[in-house]
C-alpha cells in the first residue's frame, strides 16, 4: 500500500521550496538541512508496543527484560507477526488482536514530534504490515496519520523489513537519495537493513520516547520548540492509495 498525502516534494518544487527557505535565515541561525525525509517506523516507533500498554503480569517482557523469543524479532530472525501467533498458540488466554484494536494509540511524544517537524522535513511511515492488525483501512484509524506525507506497507511490495529491497522500494516511492532520509525503527536488524542502502538511521529506544524524539530533532538541526523556519507547506489532497511492485 502507498498512501501519498502531499505532492510538494517532487522534483523542482522541492529544490525551489528549500533555496526560499535557505535564502531567508542566515547559517549562523539554522543549520542546512541535510536530512530532508524522515522515514517512521509505525508499531514501537510512532505507537508503542503492547509489552507498554498491556498491564497483565503474565505477559511477555519483550524488549523490557527476559524475552529469548522476542530477541529473534530484534535481530532479523523471525518476524513480529509470527512472535505474536506464536505467543497466542501458547497463550490462548491472552487475544493479541484485541489488544491490538483497544490499547494502542498514537505517542504524545510522537504526536508532539509531528508537530514540531510538520512543513520543515518530509515525513513517511514505512510500516511491515498493519493491514494484519488494523484492516485495510487502518490509515483512517489514526488521526495523527494525516500528519504523514506518504504511508508505505511493505507486506503489500511483497517483501518485508529487514530486507534492504524494501528500503530501495521505499526509496523509490520517494524519489529521495538515501543519504537524506533518516530511517526511524525500535529494531536493530531493520536499522541494519536501512543502513545497507545508505540510509541515515536513528534506534527509537520504546523505554525512552522523550529522549528518542529528542535525538531525531538532533539529527535533523531542529528545536523542540515549533519555531523553526519552515522548509515547504504540504499541499492536502484526497489520498488515492495505489499498489506499486
Amino acid at each position: 500500500m502507498v498512501v501519498e498525502r502531499s505532492n510538494s516534494w517532487s522534483g523542482a518544487g522541492r529544490g525551489r521550496a528549500l533555496r526560499r527557505a535557505a535564502a531567508g535565515r542566515s547559517r549562523a541561525d539554522t543549520p542546512t538541512l541535510r536530512i530532508t525525509t524522515i522515514v517512521l517506523d509505525l508499531g514501537g516507533v510512532v505507537v508503542p508496543t503492547l509489552f507498554e500498554v498491556v498491564d497483565d503480569p503474565t505477559f511477555p517482557k519483550g524488549p523490557f527484560g527476559e524475552d529469548a523469543a522476542y530477541a529473534g524479532v530484534e535481530q532479523g530472525r523471525q518476524q513480529e507477526r509470527e512472535y505474536w501467533a506464536e505467543l497466542s498458540r501458547r497463550r490462548p488466554d491472552l487475544d493479541i488482536g484485541a489488544f491490538m484494536r483497544t490499547r494502542i494509540t498514537v505517542r504524545q511524544e510522537m504526536r508532539t514530534l509531528l508537530r514540531d517537524i510538520g512543513g520543515r522535513v518530509r515525513v513517511a511511515a514505512l510500516t511491515n504490515d498493519m493491514a494484519h492488525w488494523f484492516g485495510p483501512e487502518w490509515p483512517a484509524k489514526f488521526p495523527e496519520f494525516e500528519g504523514f506525507d506518504l504511508l508505505l506497507e511493505a507486506a503489500r511490495y511483497g517483501v518485508l523489513k529487514p530486507d534492504p529491497a524494501v528500503f530501495r522500494w521505499a526509496l523509490g516511492q520517494l524519489g529521495e537519495q538515501p543519504g537524506h532520509c533518516l530511517f526511524v525503527d525500535d529494531l536493530p536488524a531493520n536499522l541494519t537493513g536501512a543502513r545497507a542502502v545508505g540510509m541515515e538511521t536513528e534506534h527509537f529506544a520504546v523505554g525512552d520516547p522523550t529522549g528518542s524524539v529528542r535525538r531525531i530533532l538532533d539529527r535533523v538541526g531542529l528545536p523542540e520548540s515549533g519555531t523553526a523556519h519552515r522548509v515547504y507547506r504540504p499541499v492536502r489532497r484526497n489520498p488515492h492509495p495505489r499498489e506499486t511492485r
